[in-house]
């Protein structure tokens, strides 16, 4: 089931947002989480740090797993989803780093890494919590429209639209990665709380699609979300703009 929720605006929406992170987290201290990146986050991966800096909330004994990774960027290259999870949000937290998990997208083998990487999210019980974003064609993760999808751990091919979206994060768009590993839906879909969070106009259309849709359509990846009893959807007025019923 999707649970729709319209804030006023970018500030309301990563406020809560992250009020649901705190949330879990009280509820299991030792919680198995899953981030986002990209632009969409940022405030709410602040607020987060803000909490954990105020001592509001304590991420001591938390799990983080990173969604996706491109291939092949080391952790510490700035525009690695890891780097980013840690500019916002880890190096202001007391999230151990032991803690903190990514695929080791320069393993010699990325297929066994895949599974690794899998074995390593059961070993700590599936995933508690998943904050998802969405793409404008409705991909999550890097889970992208197509005929058939792995429900696991895997390497993508990452098609035009997504590394054009991509593009504004690199200094030329030749430097965009052409493979990244992602998290299957298969994984995703385990977490036993799902929250998903969209703001913006740019981000109006998909919303609309994802509000509308009413059976799961590998072409439009946000609609395995359908399959879950959990999902929350929290998106801004801009966002939610082309959907009278949330206006």
């Amino acid at each position: 089931m999707l649970n729709f929720t319209v804030t006023e605006n970018y500030d309301a929406m990563s406020a809560l947002a992250a009020w649901r992170v705190a949330k879990a987290l009280e509820r299991k201290p030792e919680l198995v989480m899953t981030l986002p990146t990209g632009g969409t986050p940022i405030g709410m991966l602040q607020e987060m740090s803000r909490m954990a800096q105020q001592k509001k909330v304590d991420f001591s004994q938390a799990y983080s797993f990173n969604i996706d990774e491109y291939i092949p960027l080391k952790k510490e290259d700035p525009q690695s989803y890891y780097w980013f999870l840690d500019h916002y949000f880890y190096q202001h937290a007391n999230l151990p780093v032991e803690n903190r998990f990514v695929p080791d997208v320069l393993a010699d083998d990325l297929l066994t890494e895949c599974a690794r990487y899998e074995q390593a999210i059961v070993d700590h019980g599936d995933f508690d919590l998943t904050v998802l974003g969405i793409g404008h064609d409705g991909h999550i993760g890097f889970n992208e429209p197509h005929a058939t999808h792995s429900p696991v751990c895997h390497i993508i091919d990452l098609n035009e639209e997504t590394i054009e979206a991509n593009a504004r994060f690199f200094t030329h768009r030749e430097e965009v990665p052409r493979q990244a590993i992602t998290l299957g839906m298969g994984t995703i879909l385990k977490s036993k709380e799902i929250v998903l969070i969209a703001n913006g106009l740019s981000k109006a259309q998909v919303m609309k699609q994802l509000f509308d849709c009413k059976r799961v359509d590998p072409l439009f990846p946000a609609s395995f979300l359908l399959l879950h009893p959990d999902v929350t959807i929290i998106c801004d007025q801009e966002a939610a703009s082309l959907i009278p019923s949330l206006r």
